[in-house]
């Protein structure tokens, strides 16, 4: 009896242990797996679409490039971007309206504005002074709060990629002074900011998609458009227009968005990854078009264009008073002046 009875409590002690066992062995193998579902969670390869307005020699599209380079050399290719230029994908408010519906992960874009007026406040006349003053501005508190702002639209606000400043350009005659804009037509995008601008320098206004500019110059619909330097060389307007006028009235900005659906989905990891890509690709951006306003500047001189420059802006200034005086209320004149004095 005493054989048995200890026969019988070593057969306890041996299933005990064995038990022990398994379940250790299980709980490894469990770790294992979710350690491998993890890694495989981190190596997941992420694809996505950049699309822009701006034509293939645009800093625009250079800086985007360079975003998708960057991307696959630090991933080692595992995130990859497709960017489409040169509105390939729609102008500026189908591209809006693609990243709010998902249909495209990611773009550069001049019309939140028209949805959200508080991003209005950048589009100030002579708000900015230089582009130093423009990229203290995109790095500041002020900028990031207006970014969040976009996050009832649907969509994570990126960064702002200034435009450049602002002239206009004419087909029928030189412009000096803002009287000198009097029953000119000149195009506009969609942007309420903008279109008071222009009123109050003088000239009558039209809305027209940016790739359709051309040849409304061409024909005689329009008179002018305005834009920075560069875009009026890469977009050839330079062709059927002969005067431009150095007004810088403004310095417009490109609002740099993601599908805050899609960047939620994001690991936290590859969410830090494209942002600091995209930081980069800024700093490259910048650089990019402080050079441009000088060179294609300089360029259109070449090709035949008369450039007219401003030695003193105050009459330019004090035209855009009216436009200050209905838009400070509703975006608020502290925020106005600070901005103005990270530059001024």
């Amino acid at each position: 009896m005493k054989i048995k009875g200890k026969m019988s409590i070593l057969l306890i002690l041996l299933l005990c242990f064995s038990l022990v066992l398994t379940a250790c062995g299980a709980k490894q193998e469990s770790s294992k797996e979710k350690n491998e579902v993890s890694g495989q969670e981190e190596e997941k390869k992420v694809k996505f679409r950049f699309a822009h307005v701006m034509p293939i020699d645009h800093p625009e599209h250079e800086a985007a490039i360079r975003m998708a380079n960057l991307l696959k050399e630090k991933t080692n290719g595992r995130i990859t971007v497709e960017v489409y230029p040169a509105s390939q994908l729609g102008g500026s408010r189908e591209l809006m309206t693609s990243v709010i519906n998902g249909t495209v992960e990611m773009v550069s874009t001049s019309t939140f504005g028209t949805i959200n007026s508080n991003l209005l406040v950048v589009e100030l006349p002579y708000l900015f002074k230089n582009f130093d003053h423009v990229s203290k501005f995109t790095k500041s508190e002020m900028s990031k709060q207006l970014l969040e702002s976009l996050n009832g639209q649907g969509v994570h606000g990126m960064g702002f990629w200034t435009v450049g400043f602002r002239n206009i350009g004419n087909t029928k005659r030189l412009v000096e002074k803002p009287e000198d804009l009097k029953g000119l037509l000149i195009r506009a995008f969609e942007n309420e900011m903008l279109k008071d601008t222009l009123n109050a320098l003088g000239a009558n206004v039209t809305v027209l998609p940016y790739p359709e500019v051309y040849m409304a110059l061409q024909t005689g619909t329009i008179d002018g458009e305005e834009n920075p330097y560069v875009n009026t060389y890469a977009m050839k307007f330079f062709e059927p227009e002969k005067y431009k006028t150095e007004t810088r009235h403004l310095n417009n900005f490109e609002i740099v968005v993601s599908n805050i659906k899609w960047w939620d989905s994001l690991a936290e990891k590859d969410q830090e990854i494209i942002m600091e890509t995209f930081n980069e690709a800024t700093e490259f951006y910048m650089e990019l078009q402080k050079e441009a306003d000088l060179k294609y500047k300089q360029l259109l001189i070449d090709e035949g264009m008369k450039v007219t420059e401003i030695s003193d802006y105050q009459p330019w200034i004090a035209a855009v008073k009216p436009v200050y005086d209905k838009w400070e209320p509703k975006l608020g004149k502290e925020l106005i002046e600070k901005i103005r004095s990270l530059g001024w």
